[in-house]
């Protein structure tokens, strides 16, 4: 089973819908998506209703009101602002669980306690097997259900003897894209040709080679620029990435998201010969 992880400089490239249109030419497969904070690969994959599973990512302050006598030390120590005066409570979406409350309360009335930060489900779709989660508002630790889902989506592409896990990544550098990197054959890389594009591309270029990570790139609308286009290019093949090609702008796309489809299922446009042929240069790559 081989791990393929999509990732991108920022949002907004294209990356989930490379993702989705992997997924389906890669079935059957297993297909994760790995970008908890804004998770939307679902939205046109359409996996079967599951039971959640709840993640638990940190630990919030929470005041006795029978032990508390309301001397207001806790409010005096907060740098969030996350108590609440009369009667004395916190505020869970603002309260970081640092403890400090908790350590400066001369009643013992203040304890942390596990703070319900997301979930994340495992189940079928038309392609094979989804495995997605979704962060609360406000809540941290999403490199942790990254870990957690993928291990999730491992165990079922081992399950279902699947050749492929597809994953969907988060957009950066940060924490979810160090926990989506774990184990993955390839990652590739939607790029725009722009110069802010290349810039976003470089850093990711950058943590790939540290974290010795074969790259692959794809240029997404390259004929809005070609100078930059080719400037990407060169950049890439300076890290040693393989070049899958370059999507044209393509309206089409839209048209097959608005639908909820993935890129392909709707006809042959530009963009999905283009991510097609993406596919197969990767693919043969990878088997090589």
């Amino acid at each position: 089973m081989k791990q393929v992880l999509i990732l991108s400089g920022k949002g907004g490239t294209g990356k989930t819908t490379v993702a989705g249109a992997f997924a389906r030419l890669a079935a059957p497969c297993v297909t994760a998506d790995c970008d908890v904070d804004a998770a939307d690969l679902h939205l046109i994959l359409s996996p079967e209703p599951a039971e959640r599973n709840e993640f638990y990512g940190g630990k919030k302050a929470a005041i006795d009101p029978a032990k508390c006598s309301s001397c207001g030390r806790c409010a005096e120590v907060c740098r969030f602002d996350a108590v609440r005066r009369e009667p004395y409570s916190v505020d869970r979406l603002s309260c970081e669980g640092c403890g400090v409350c908790a350590w400066n309360c001369p009643e013992g009335a203040i304890s942390l306690t596990g703070s319900l930060s997301g979930t994340w489900a495992v189940s079928k779709f038309r392609f094979g097997v989804f495995a997605g989660a979704r962060l609360e508002p406000a809540e941290e630790n999403s490199g942790k259900l990254v870990a957690i889902l993928k291990t999730e989506a491992v165990k079922a592409a081992e399950a279902a003897g699947a050749e492929w896990l597809i994953l969907d990544g988060s957009p950066g550098i940060g924490c979810p894209v160090l926990a989506s990197l774990g184990g993955v054959a390839a990652a590739v890389v939607v790029a725009e040709p722009t110069v802010s594009g290349r810039h976003d591309f470089l850093r990711l270029a950058g943590l790939l080679k540290e974290q010795k990570v074969r790259g692959f790139l794809l240029v997404n609308k390259w004929d809005l620029n070609p100078g930059e286009t080719a400037e990407l290019e060169k950049a890439a093949a300076g890290y040693g990435f393989g070049l899958l090609g370059r999507a044209p702008f393509d309206r089409g796309v839209v048209e097959t998201l608005l639908a909820r489809e993935t890129l392909g299922e709707r006809g042959r446009t530009p963009a999905a010969e283009a991510v097609e042929s993406a596919w197969k240069k990767l693919r043969a790559a990878l088997e090589n």
